[in-house]
């Protein structure tokens, strides 16, 4: 089965105290395409020719009315790598680790996007559980809930959840999961899908997560 990563999901719980608090960054300032595009990983076996995005055509703002309940909306972008704000520049990449497919996304945001894109994600988190996905024929999301973080970066939310690829029986359930990192003005999103769409829970990989993290905490403060 070809990977689907790119159609969203949502699920409830608490976040610990921001590690920032902890943590105040020296500078953070806002990176641009060009730095992003240095910094993505460059991943392993990749899907297609690897291409890197480009700038803003990569990821946009996702529209209020990308699936009802609304709530859900933050939750939806984030499988994405996405939010509901404009980022200012973004880079892709997609790869196979271990047979599950992994998104890692990268978005630079203005001023105090970065902060709201967490804080609306981790409020939508508490309440959404399930949701179709708009325009896309019967795909949806269920089974949300929040997943183990990984201690990475100023501020993470990591949840897992099951996309639905349509109403029938015999169409495939796909798990995923996904961990969104904020690091400074930058937000950082990893999603591992289980391509073979079994029942196995497909997990983000620690060692990938952390190197993308270190480079981004390097540019980031320099």
């Amino acid at each position: 089965m070809g990977i689907v990563l790119g159609v969203g999901a949502c699920g409830g719980g608490e976040e610990p105290a921001d590690r920032a608090a902890a943590k105040p960054r020296v500078a953070e300032r806002v990176l641009g395409q060009r730095e992003l595009e240095h910094l993505v990983l460059p991943g392993g076996t990749e899907f297609g020719s690897g291409t890197r995005g480009v700038g803003n055509g990569t990821l946009k703002a996702v529209s209020h009315h990308a699936t009802r309940p609304a709530a859900c909306v933050p939750v939806l972008a984030a499988t994405n790598g996405a939010s509901e704000h404009a980022p200012t520049g973004s880079v892709t990449r997609m790869m196979l680790v271990e047979q599950d497919g992994l998104l890692i996304n990268l978005a630079a945001y203005r001023g105090q996007d970065a902060s709201r894109v967490m804080a609306e994600l981790r409020t939508a988190l508490r309440t959404c559980r399930k949701f179709p996905v708009a325009g896309t024929g019967g795909v949806t999301w269920s089974g949300i809930r929040l997943a183990r973080q990984l201690g990475e970066g100023d501020q993470e939310v990591a949840f897992r959840g099951e996309v639905h690829m349509g109403s029938a029986k015999d169409y495939p359930i796909v798990p995923n999961e996904v961990h969104v990192i904020r690091v400074g003005t930058t937000i950082a999103t990893f999603t591992s899908q289980n391509v073979r769409a079994t029942a196995a829970s497909p997990v983000v990989p620690r060692d990938v997560v952390h190197r993308q993290v270190t480079a981004l905490i390097a540019l980031s403060a320099g």
